[in-house]
């Protein structure tokens, strides 16, 4: 039974034809793709994009991942150096997820779901992340997707960290508790809200910046005391732009977590007129965007 899920992983997840619709013997088209720091800035070389794998597995949901699967030597560094990108593995440890200490974005993954034998080699396969290309090339919100059942095919199942800490104190009609956390559970979160996916007066936004668009999130707008967040010493921060607000994600796995805004300073308040410091205490910073990639693999009570 292992060696058969290993076989259907190996043939579903890695096979063009039904991932990327292209034939091999098509003219090979290059892309170019960078992490949104630009730490890393790459090229992409396979047969044009025509869609792309879709994985429900707990790491690639988590990240929003969409790949496409090159030959090894169809992918060129041509600004960072692969080697110091974070590495994170979990489970068999047959796949190692990689991604920008910088920024967050989940660039690649390398490995073989069908290990070698004593005395075989096993070729390493490669998984590239197309959010991650750069802007005009492929569409990806319009883009076909093949869904791809990893959470299935890849063993053993994946268990989600428990969240330990204190239920959110906000207290309001048709209120759910949710918990989540990231893949290695070195962050989790509690969200008290209305019921998601229920109610149309809860915002659920989907970003097409070059930011949001690279890290697959999508957004929900809870109020401070709707959110506590555990394991905080744990996130990565990333400001860029006017660095109004740092986008976070896990040191060690880069599942991304939350938008947090950078309250202004007292010098700043005081040069404010009162109608600009109301909007600015009692508006939008007295909010969390919490990436819903991370919240929706949750226990609700």
């Amino acid at each position: 039974m292992v060696q058969e899920l290993k076989s259907n992983l190996a043939s579903s997840l890695f096979n063009p034809e039904s991932l990327t619709m292209s034939d091999q013997g098509a003219p090979l088209k290059t892309y170019r793709a960078n992490c949104h720091c630009a730490a890393y800035v790459y090229e992409v070389t396979l047969p044009e994009i025509s869609t792309a794998s879709q994985c429900n597995c707990s790491v690639c949901y988590k990240k929003g991942a969409l790949w496409v699967f090159p030959k090894p030597d169809g992918v060129k560094f041509v600004k960072g150096d692969p080697a110091t990108l974070t590495n994170y593995t979990f489970g068999k440890k047959v796949f190692i997820h990689k991604f920008c200490s910088t920024c967050g974005n989940s660039i690649m993954f390398v490995g073989n779901p069908d290990p070698s034998e004593p005395g075989e080699h096993a070729e390493v396969e490669t998984g590239i992340n197309i959010r991650l290309f750069q802007q005009g090339q492929v569409d990806i919100w319009k883009l076909p997707l093949r869904k791809f059942d990893g959470a299935s095919l890849l063993q053993p199942p994946y268990e989600p960290p428990v969240y330990p800490g204190p239920e959110p104190v906000v207290i309001f009609d048709g209120s759910k508790l949710y918990t989540g956390s990231c893949h290695c559970g070195a962050v989790t979160l509690a969200l008290k809200n209305k019921a998601l996916w229920k109610h149309a007066s809860e915002k659920i936004v989907e970003c097409n910046c070059s930011s949001c668009i690279r890290a697959g999130y999508v957004w929900v707008y809870p109020s401070k005391p709707q959110v506590i967040i555990e394991g905080r010493k744990n996130l990565g921060m990333y400001f860029f732009g006017k660095k109004h607000s740092g986008k976070s994600f896990c040191k060690i796995c880069g599942v991304p977590v939350h938008n947090e805004l950078v309250e202004p300073t007292a010098e700043e308040l005081a040069a404010m007129t009162d109608d600009e410091r109301e909007k600015k205490l009692g508006g939008i910073y007295s909010h969390l965007l919490i990436s819903a990639s991370f919240t929706t693999l949750m226990s609700t009570i």
